[in-house]
């Protein structure tokens, strides 16, 4: 690809709402999918508080890159950053860490299929701080599709039995190597392609996975010990054709959750792990409210692996649709969410008494992922004034 292509995703326009084809109280509107920048997968967004833009992220290579975003949207293949210098990894995850900067693990496949998994940490600008081998060559084990935590109790992913027996968390340590690994209860549910959360009130680890049934989703609250203190299970979809699948974006928003998930008819002829990707609201415990279809693909094309991000009451959820990195705007029902204008957040780590997600800390603010004040409406875009040919839907399950 040639330096300084420019993947330009908007221009300035009006463009006009259509009625919502069922009601929902907490999503007003879904934008039409946007293809952005160049091809890979594992597309993740963060804050550029420098910027007021974002870091993009994508795995291409048998690396993970980075590239700035424009408050626009707008991704210039111009000072691209290859993080690890790795050519062999696979799976990916990412999150901010409340005291700045960013752990990262990855899959990697050695003598049999993804085998292996690896940490890395870096600073508040990309820069890697340490990497580390968390296994390698580990025939008794998978590690794809990692979930990943970064909080001041507990920095973990966690890998599942080649059997798809026991699950394990493995404990990072500073120098981004295997501090500990811990075999949990038979109740955990299957973290494959599942979210990590901890609660900064309770202390507790939340363990979100899809169940043995394959129709449900469950929730689990670890404590200290690793022991099991609650588990419950919801089923985010009504239509029983549909499988849900890879709950790995899990956010909580004042008092609810939004988790990005996918889905499919197995019957239907999607290709590979292809599917629709949808977002299901939660509230503070865990209970599904409802759930808003947000990609319509026809087979055998399709999504996979979503992301969320967030500014205010704008909701950018991120996927690949054919090794093209897609992106789908969402606009939040503020009062529903009690969100107010000039809230400017993203990311999964929660420290404030509201429960706003920010990237932790009162450091937040200097991470990639943290809250600085931002209009709703600014002169970086105008996040839906502008910008042509969109026409925003409302959908719900």
């Amino acid at each position: 690809m040639k330096k300084g292509l420019c993947f330009s995703v908007l221009s300035i326009g009006l463009f006009s709402f259509s009625a919502p084809a069922t009601a929902s109280d907490y999503v007003e509107a879904v934008a039409e999918e946007i293809e952005v920048g160049p091809a890979g997968g594992w597309v993740r967004l963060f804050r550029d508080q420098a910027t007021d833009g974002w870091h993009f992220l994508w795995a291409a290579g048998g690396d993970y890159i980075r590239l700035p975003m424009t408050a626009d949207l707008e991704v210039n293949d111009l000072g691209r950053s290859n993080l690890t210098g790795r050519t062999d990894l696979v799976d990916h995850a990412i999150t901010a860490c409340p005291g700045g900067g960013y752990l990262h693990v990855a899959s990697a496949n050695k003598e049999s299929f993804n085998d292996s998994a690896y940490a890395f940490r870096y600073d508040s600008d990309f820069n890697l701080l340490a990497e580390g081998t968390l296994e390698e060559a580990e025939p008794n084990r998978f590690h794809n599709d990692l979930p990943i935590v970064c909080s001041p109790d507990l920095d973990a992913t966690a890998f599942i039995a080649s059997n798809h027996g026991a699950t394990s968390l493995s404990v990072i340590s500073a120098q981004a190597t295997q501090k500990e690994l811990i075999e949990l209860s038979n109740e955990v549910p299957r973290t494959e392609g599942g979210s990590l959360r901890m609660d900064p009130d309770s202390g507790e680890l939340i363990v979100v996975g899809k169940s043995f049934s394959g129709r449900e989703f469950e929730v689990v609250a670890l404590d200290s010990q690793m022991d099991v203190v609650w588990k419950k299970s919801f089923q985010p979809l009504s239509d029983t054709s549909l499988r849900p699948y890879w709950p790995q974006s899990l956010m909580k928003v004042n008092d609810h959750f939004l988790l990005a998930f996918m889905a499919r008819d197995d019957n239907a002829g999607f290709s590979s792990d292809w599917g629709n990707a949808y977002l299901a609201i939660l509230d503070s415990e865990y209970e599904h409210l409802e759930t808003a279809q947000i990609s319509f693909y026809d087979p055998p094309e399709g999504g996979q692996r979503p992301a969320l991000a967030r500014k205010g009451d704008q909701l950018l959820l991120t996927m690949d649709r054919n090794v093209q990195p897609v992106l789908f705007r969402i606009r939040l029902n503020a009062e529903a969410f009690g969100l107010e204008a000039s809230e400017d957040t993203g990311g999964w780590w929660d420290t404030s008494g509201g429960g706003q997600d920010t990237a932790g800390g009162e450091d937040a603010g200097k991470t990639g992922c943290g809250c600085s004040t931002s209009p709703r409406l600014n002169g970086h875009g105008l996040w839906w004034l502008g910008l042509t040919a969109l026409v925003w839907t409302r959908r719900r399950s």
